[in-house]
C-alpha cells in the first residue's frame, strides 16, 4: 500500500495552503512551549485572565506565560469570570448531566454548583449554550443568563445567583443576550437581541444587536447605538460603554461616552474579528486570531498575552475507539458472503458470518467513502480524497495490491459510484448536476445527461450493461426517469411527464422496469373541516420496455401441456439462420422503446398505495421500502404470487446482492446479511461490528473534517461563485488556526467562523463526535416560586396547562393535587426546604417521576398536607402556553372581543398546529392580529399563507339556523401582523407573504432576514456537517428580497422594556389600535340571507 500522507502539498494546490503541524524529527526535542492559540472566553481581573481552552478552564497571567489548568471534566466548562475580588471564579459545567453554574476558588479547588434547575439540552453551536455567566456584582453576586423565556430554549433572560446559596433571583429585564452591570449595579447595558453565537458576520437583518441601557430604578430603557449591523458585547467602566462592532467590517473595541454621547474605535484588526471581550479593572481581554489580547482603557494600547499551555491534552492523543456508529456507505458482495463499508473515512469488509474484519485503507488524512461492489467480486470502487478532491478509485476486495485511480476531473463532490453488471464501466454523478460514466480499462469519462433541476443521484446500468436508467425531473418539474444508451450516445424520458416516478430498477431479465410513482389520488379528509390531502399516493408500477414484451401478469388460463418428446424439434416452425439464443449465462439484449411506455405500464397489483420508496427488482419479487425515512418496513412483492410480505420492520436501508439471493439491511446503527425473502425474525443475520475498532488520531482527523468542510460549502452554496470571497485565502487564513484544534468544539467554532465569511443566513454548523455526559435530567413542577420573608418558598404562580398533551402538562394543576397560588412549598420528599437552599437541588435527576411534596398555607408544618405529583422535564410548553393566552387575553380586552389573535412559534409542526389549533376558533372575529414574533422558522409557510389568506366565497341561506359558508372558516376582515427579530427564516416568508397578499401592515421591528435555505448536503467522517444554504429568495420582478435585510415594518414599534415589565405590549397594542380603526371603516358584519323567492301562480 503506498502512502498517502502528503496533505500539506495537496492543499497548497487545492485549498490555498492550509498549515498544519510538523511533528518534531524522533531526536529532537522541542525548543519550549509553543504559544498558544484558540483561547475563547476570556476574563480579566488584576493580574490574572482566564479563558477555556479544548473545554476546559485555565488561568495565566495577564502578562502571558504559563497557564494553569482548573477543571479537567470530559465536559464543556465554559465562561469563567473571576470574583471582583479576585478570590472566586464562577463558570458553568455539566458536571452533573445539566449545565449548571458552578464557583470554585481563583487558583483552582472542589467547584461548588450554584444552580440546579435542569438546563435548556444541548444546543446546536449557533444556539449558544443555557446558564451563559456574564460577570459579578461588586456585592459578589453572578450575573448568569438563563434560557427561560417562553418563545424557545435559545433565548434567555438575566438572573442574579447568590454563591451563598437560594434559587436564583430574575431581573425584570424579559429577555437578551451579553449585558454588563453598571459600576453601581443600578443600570445594565444589554443588547436587548441576542445572536452572540450566531455563524452569520456583517448581518443587516432584524436580529442585528445594538447596545441598550436599562436604569433599574427609572425603569427606563435607552438605545445607545444606532448602527445598522452588529454592536454587541457591551461593557461598563466610568462613565463610558465599550463595545465590539462591525462598522467597518471587522469586529473591533469601540468606547461610548455617556456624557459626550460621541462613540469612537479603539482598536484596528482586519484579518480577525475581535471575539467574546471581557473587562476587569481598566482593561479588557478579547481574543483575536486565536490569540488571547488586553486593551488598556487608561493608555488604550494593545498587547498580546503569549500564554504556553502545559498538558498532555489527552483527549486528542491516539486512541481506539469504536467507529460502528459512524458507518456511511456499505455495499454486499455480488454473493452476499461480504459487505464492505466505510466508516470514519476508512473501508472495512466484513464477514456475513465467518471470518474476520478487513481493514482495507487506514489513511487518517485520507476520507474514503461510498464503495462498491464490482459484479465479479474482485474489485473495490469508491471515492477518496487522496488527491485533495474526491475521485473514483479501484482496489482489489481483499485489501491487497496497489489501489488505481480512474478519475482525474477534481472537483466538484462525486455522489456514490455503481458498476455496470458487466464490470466494464462505473457510473457517478455529482454536484454539478451531471451524470457520467468512466472505463474501468481506459479511465475514459463520457458525460451522459445534465440536470436543471437537481442533482443525479440515482442511477441504475441495464442487465446487458448497454443502458443506464436514472432519476431525472421532466419540463414538467414533476421526478421522472430517463434512459440513456451507452452505445448510441442518446438521453430520452420514459413517460409523459405527468407524474413522479421514481427509484427504477430492471427486471432481472431486462424486460421491464420496475419504479415507484405518484399517481394514486384518493384524498384524507381534515377532521376540522372540508379539506384534503393526498398523503398515500405511491405504488410500485412496472413497464414492459418494448413493445415486443408480453404482458408481466398475462392472463391466466388452464392448458393441457402434453408431453415432450423429440419431435418438438423436427415441428419447430423457427426458420434457419434465426439469431442465436444468447449462451447461458450471457444478459440478454435489452431494448427500450420510449414511445408507447406510459401506455405498457401497470400498477403491481394488490399493493396498498402509501409512503414507498427505494426500490429493487429480482428474478421473482420486487422489494420496497413501506413508512418514515427511520422507521421503514422492508417489503417483498412475489410477481408469482401477485403478493406483498413484509420481509423485515424497523429498516431505514437495504441492498440487495448481485444474484437476487442476499439482503443487505441498516436499521439504526445495526447491519445485517439474510436471505433476501419474507418474513425475517428483527436482527435476522445482524453482523458483528466489533471488529470495527480502530486507532483514531483526531488531530488528523479534524485536518481533514476542515478539508472536507471547505469543499462541502464550496460545492454546496447556491452560489458557486461563493458571493465572491476569495474562499481558498479565507480557508488558509482560519486554517492556520487548525492546528491548535484540542476540542471537537473547538473545531465547530472554526468552521463556524469560515462559514460566516459568507454573510449569509443558514451557514450553521452541526456537532460531530464529542464528549458527550449522559444527560440527567431534574424534574419541575410547573409554577414559579418567590422567597418569603418568612424563609420559606411561596408558590407564586401556577402555569396552567393543557393536562392531555404531555408537552403542556402542568402537575400542579392536575386531578387530585388541589396546589393553589400563595401557599408554601415546605418540603419535597421529605426533605425540608429554606429559602437558603435551592428548591431544584431537590429535583436533581427525577424528571417526569412522582415527587410528594409538603405544601400548607402557612410557611410551618401545622396544617400542611403532602401531595404527590408527577413531574414534568421541562416548563418551556408551559412558559409559552400561558403567554399565548395572557396575549389572547390582552386582545380581547383591548379590542372588546372584536379581534382575534394567533401566535405561531414557527413554521414548522409546533407552528401549523398552533395555526390549525386556533384559526376555527378566531376567524369569526371581525378583526385578526396575527403574531409572529419569535416564529423560529422551519417550512416555506405558503400553507400557512394560504390559511390566513382565505375569503368567503359564498353563503349558503339554511333554514332555522345561521348560513353555512365556503371555505366553512375565513376570514373576511381586516388583519394585521406582527413581527420583531427573532421573526427568523420561514418567519421571515410569512410577513413577505402576508404584505405580498395584501393582508394588512405588518407592526413591530424589522425581520431577521434569513431566506435563503438548507436542503441536505454531504456529512463529515464523524457524523458532524456543516450547514450550506441551497437557494436564496427573490422576487418575481428579479430581485433579491430579504436575505440579510429582513421584512421591514409598516409601522415601526420597539417593545421595550419597561412597557413589558408594567404588562403593557407595544406592538400588540398598536396593532389592536389599528384593527379597531380599521373596523370603524368597515364593519366586518356578515350579510344578511335574502328573502327567498315567492311563487307566483
Amino acid at each position: 500500500m503506498k502512502p498517502r500522507l502528503r496533505r500539506s502539498a495537496l492543499l497548497a494546490a487545492t485549498l490555498a495552503a492550509l498549515v498544519f503541524p510538523a511533528l518534531p524529527g524522533r531526536s529532537e526535542p522541542p525548543a519550549g512551549p509553543p504559544e498558544a492559540r484558540l483561547l475563547r472566553f476570556p476574563d480579566i481581573r488584576g493580574d490574572a485572565v482566564a479563558f477555556v481552552y479544548a473545554g476546559d478552564v485555565w488561568r495565566s497571567s495577564a502578562a502571558g506565560g504559563p497557564a494553569l489548568r482548573l477543571t479537567a471534566h470530559p465536559g464543556l466548562e465554559l465562561f469563567p469570570k473571576i470574583s471582583h475580588d479576585g478570590l472566586w471564579i464562577a463558570f458553568s459545567a455539566e458536571y452533573t448531566g445539566t449545565r449548571q453554574v458552578y464557583v470554585m476558588p481563583a487558583w483552582g479547588g472542589p467547584p461548588r454548583q450554584l444552580t440546579f434547575a435542569t438546563d435548556a439540552g444541548p444546543l446546536p453551536p449557533r444556539g449558544g449554550y443555557d446558564n451563559w455567566v456574564l460577570g459579578w456584582t461588586v456585592d459578589g453576586n453572578v450575573l448568569v443568563r438563563m434560557d427561560r423565556v417562553p418563545w424557545n430554549s435559545r433565548m434567555g433572560r438575566y438572573y442574579l445567583v447568590d454563591p451563598k446559596g437560594g434559587l436564583e433571583t430574575p431581573l425584570e429585564i424579559p429577555e437578551g443576550g451579553g449585558a454588563s452591570l453598571s459600576p453601581d449595579g443600578t443600570k445594565l447595558a444589554y443588547c436587548p437581541v441576542d445572536r452572540e453565537f450566531r455563524t452569520w458576520k456583517r448581518t443587516k437583518g432584524g436580529r442585528a444587536q445594538d447596545v441598550w441601557l436599562y436604569d433599574f430604578a427609572a425603569k427606563k430603557s435607552e438605545r445607545l447605538t444606532t448602527w445598522e449591523g452588529t454592536d454587541n458585547f457591551p461593557m461598563w467602566w466610568g462613565d463610558a460603554v465599550y463595545f465590539t462592532s462591525d462598522r467597518e467590517t471587522t469586529l473591533n473595541i469601540w468606547r461610548h461616552d455617556l456624557r459626550t454621547k460621541q462613540t469612537r474605535k479603539l482598536t484596528s484588526f482586519s484579518e480577525f474579528d475581535v471575539l467574546w471581550p471581557s473587562l476587569g479593572d481598566g482593561r479588557i481581554v478579547f481574543m483575536n486570531g486565536g490569540y488571547l489580547h488586553t486593551l488598556d482603557l487608561a493608555t488604550e494600547k494593545v498587547a498580546r498575552v503569549p500564554v504556553t499551555l502545559g498538558s498532555d491534552l489527552a483527549a486528542t492523543v491516539p486512541s481506539f475507539r469504536d467507529v460502528s456508529g459512524n458507518v456511511g456507505g456499505a455495499a454486499l458482495s455480488p454473493s452476499g458472503a461480504r459487505v464492505v463499508l466505510d466508516a470514519r473515512g476508512d473501508l472495512f469488509s466484513l464477514p456475513a458470518k465467518e471470518g474476520a474484519t478487513r481493514s482495507l485503507t487506514a489513511t487518517p488524512a485520507v476520507r474514503e467513502r461510498d464503495p462498491a461492489w464490482s459484479p465479479d467480486g474482485k474489485w473495490i470502487a469508491y471515492l477518496s480524497s487522496e488527491t485533495g478532491e474526491y475521485e473514483i478509485w479501484i482496489r482489489p476486495q481483499d485489501g491487497s495490491g496497489t489501489p488505481r485511480r480512474l478519475t482525474t476531473d477534481g472537483a466538484p463532490w462525486k455522489h456514490a459510484p455503481v458498476f455496470s453488471p458487466d464490470g466494464k464501466k462505473i457510473a457517478w454523478g455529482d454536484r454539478n448536476q451531471r451524470l457520467r460514466v468512466v472505463d474501468v480499462a481506459t479511465a475514459a469519462v463520457t458525460e451522459v445527461d445534465r440536470s436543471g433541476f437537481e442533482d443525479i443521484d440515482v442511477y441504475v446500468f441495464s442487465p446487458d450493461s448497454r443502458w443506464l436508467v436514472y432519476e431525472k425531473s421532466h419540463p414538467t418539474r414533476l421526478p421522472g426517469i430517463w434512459a440513456h444508451s451507452l452505445e448510441t450516445k442518446r438521453s430520452f424520458p420514459l413517460g409523459d411527464g405527468l407524474t413522479a416516478d421514481f427509484s427504477p430498477a430492471f427486471s432481472a431479465d431486462g424486460k421491464h422496469l420496475f419504479f415507484l410513482s405518484n399517481r394514486d389520488f384518493s384524498p384524507t379528509f381534515s377532521a376540522f373541516e372540508f379539506s384534503y390531502v393526498y398523503p398515500k399516493a405511491t405504488r410500485p408500477y412496472a413497464a414492459a420496455l418494448a413493445p415486443s414484451v408480453p404482458h408481466l401478469f398475462p392472463p391466466a388460463s388452464d392448458e393441457e401441456k402434453g408431453k415432450a418428446d423429440a419431435t418438438a424439434e423436427a415441428v419447430s416452425d423457427k426458420p434457419k439462420g434465426a439469431t442465436k439464443e444468447p449462451k447461458k449465462g450471457d444478459p440478454a439484449r435489452v431494448e427500450i422503446v420510449a414511445e408507447g411506455f406510459t401506455a405498457r405500464t401497470i400498477a403491481l397489483p394488490g399493493v396498498k398505495p402509501e409512503q414507498l420508496r427505494s426500490l429493487s427488482a429480482t428474478a421473482d419479487a420486487v422489494f420496497y421500502l413501506r413508512g418514515d425515512d427511520e422507521d421503514g418496513a422492508l417489503c417483498r412483492y412475489d410477481l408469482k404470487e401477485k403478493k406483498e410480505e413484509r420481509a423485515l420492520d424497523g429498516v431505514s436501508s437495504y441492498e440487495l446482492s448481485a444474484d437476487g439471493k442476499k439482503l443487505l439491511w441498516v436499521a439504526g446503527k445495526d447491519l445485517g446479511i439474510t436471505d433476501a425473502r419474507a418474513g425475517l425474525s428483527p436482527g435476522a443475520g445482524k453482523l458483528d461490528l466489533s471488529g470495527l475498532r480502530v486507532k483514531l488520531d483526531l488531530r488528523t482527523e479534524w485536518a481533514q473534517i476542515w478539508e472536507d468542510g471547505a469543499r462541502i460549502v464550496r460545492d454546496w452554496f447556491y452560489d458557486p461563485a461563493l458571493h465572491g470571497v476569495d474562499w481558498p485565502a479565507l480557508v488558509a487564513r482560519y486554517g492556520a488556526l487548525v492546528p491548535h484544534v484540542a476540542h471537537r468544539a473547538d473545531l465547530d467554532f472554526l468552521l463556524g467562523e469560515l462559514v460566516s465569511e459568507l454573510e449569509a443566513g443558514h451557514t450553521y454548523v452541526t456537532p460531530g463526535d464529542e464528549p458527550k455526559i449522559e444527560r440527567v435530567a431534574g424534574g419541575f413542577l410547573g409554577c414559579e416560586l418567590s422567597a418569603d420573608s418568612s424563609g420559606r418558598y411561596r408558590i407564586a404562580k401556577i402555569y396552567p396547562g393543557e393536562n392531555w398533551d404531555e408537552a403542556s402538562r402542568s402537575p400542579l394543576t392536575e386531578p387530585g393535587v388541589n396546589v393553589a397560588e400563595g401557599e408554601f412549598l415546605l418540603a419535597i420528599d421529605g426533605v425540608e426546604l429554606t429559602t437558603s437552599d435551592n428548591p431544584y437541588r431537590l429535583l436533581e435527576g427525577k424528571a417526569n417521576r412522582a415527587a410528594t411534596l409538603l405544601v400548607g398555607r402557612a410557611p410551618s408544618r401545622e396544617g400542611a398536607r403532602s401531595v404527590t405529583v408527577r413531574t414534568v422535564a421541562s416548563e418551556q410548553g408551559l412558559r409559552y402556553l400561558d403567554w399565548v393566552r395572557s396575549r389572547m387575553a390582552l386582545v380581547d380586552r383591548l379590542s372588546g372581543g372584536k379581534v382575534g389573535y394567533i401566535h405561531l412559534p414557527d413554521t414548522a409542526l409546533a407552528g401549523n398546529r398552533m395555526l390549525q389549533k386556533l384559526f376555527y376558533s378566531q376567524a369569526a372575529r371581525p378583526a385578526l392580529l396575527v403574531d409572529d414574533r419569535y416564529n423560529g422558522g422551519g417550512f416555506i409557510p405558503d400553507r400557512m399563507i394560504e390559511m390566513l389568506s382565505r375569503t368567503t366565497l359564498a353563503f349558503w341561506a339554511r333554514r332555522g339556523v345561521d348560513a353555512m359558508r365556503t371555505p366553512g372558516f375565513a376570514h373576511d376582515g381586516p388583519k394585521a401582523m406582527l413581527v420583531n427579530g427573532y421573526s427568523s427564516s420561514g418567519g421571515d416568508a410569512l410577513p413577505w407573504f402576508f404584505r405580498k397578499q395584501g393582508l394588512g401592515p405588518l407592526i413591530g421591528t424589522r425581520t431577521w432576514g434569513g431566506l435563503i435555505g438548507l436542503s441536505g448536503n454531504a456529512r463529515f467522517v464523524d457524523g458532524g456537517s456543516v450547514d450550506v444554504p441551497t437557494f436564496r429568495i427573490y422576487d418575481g420582478e428579479g430581485n433579491w428580497v430579504v436575505e440579510n435585510v429582513g421584512v421591514a415594518p409598516d409601522v415601526e414599534v420597539f417593545d421595550v422594556a419597561e412597557r413589558r415589565i408594567d404588562g403593557g405590549d407595544p406592538s400588540l397594542e398598536k396593532g389592536v389600535e389599528i384593527l379597531l380603526e380599521a373596523l370603524s371603516k368597515k364593519s366586518g358584519a356578515l350579510p344578511k340571507s335574502p328573502a327567498p323567492p315567492r311563487i307566483q301562480r
